[in-house]
């Protein structure tokens, strides 16, 4: 007969079923794709505060956008998750390389379309803020059953049909909305509205990724705890 310590061995040893994994990663998926719900819900909330309808027009803490066109870009930015779900066979499958977070954002970075975010926002901002807080929350809705509905497999294809999962594009735009949701509060000089620190959690470590990947693992940890031997500026990151 196996001793205690043999049993105990026996134990940690089993196997993961199949069962078991998907179960992980669905529980996982669902945890994802409320918190990017929440972080949009609170936007919505904020920008449909009345100390952001008074400042819509004046400038905002990002050089070259109003207020207005800073809550417009949030509100795109959310709602580009339903649009790429619309836009993305149900079965498609990457023919190469799936992006993460991380390779999503460094490959973000080069797209042509940062050169018109300010002329686009800027644009969807005209309508004033009661249209663009009404439209966060239909957003909020629309992502609160779409994305309850879609299996864990999920494919969207971004960035001129580059493909990754649907929750790991959820993690995309919790960086998105949450810095922006920032930025917004500090532009009306209110408080950043409080949200989940799961969510926060995942965006420090989709900015650290980007940070390694950018400079490498001991530049990041000079930054982080040996600043006299830094010898480059690692963040911010972008």
């Amino acid at each position: 007969m196996p001793s205690g310590t043999g049993r105990r061995a026996a134990v940690y040893a089993r196997a993961v079923t199949p069962s078991e994994t998907a179960a992980s990663e669905a529980l996982e998926s669902r945890r994802v794709r409320l918190l990017v719900v929440e972080a949009v819900e609170a936007a919505a909330q904020l920008i449909g505060s009345d100390t952001v309808a008074t400042r819509w027009n004046e400038p905002s803490a990002l050089a070259g956008m109003t207020v207005g066109a800073l809550c417009a870009h949030l509100v795109r930015a959310a709602g580009s998750v339903l649009a790429y779900l619309d836009r993305t066979d149900p079965r498609a499958r990457p023919p190469g390389e799936v992006l993460t977070p991380v390779t999503y954002f460094h490959a973000a970075i080069d797209s042509p379309i940062h050169e018109r975010i300010k002329e686009v926002s800027a644009d969807e901002a005209a309508v004033g803020p009661a249209e663009v807080a009404g439209h966060c929350a239909d957003v909020v809705a629309a992502m609160r059953t779409r994305l309850a509905e879609e299996p864990t497999d999920r494919m969207v294809a971004a960035l001129g049909g580059r493909m990754l999962s649907l929750d790991d594009f959820c993690r995309t735009r919790l960086i998105e909305v949450l810095f922006h949701l920032d930025d917004v509060a500090a532009s009306v000089g209110v408080p950043c509205p409080d949200t989940s620190a799961e969510g926060r959690t995942i965006v420090i470590d989709i900015l650290i990724g980007i940070a390694r990947r950018q400079h490498g693992d001991w530049p990041v940890l000079h930054a982080l705890a040996r600043d006299e031997r830094r010898d480059v500026d690692v963040f911010p990151v972008f």
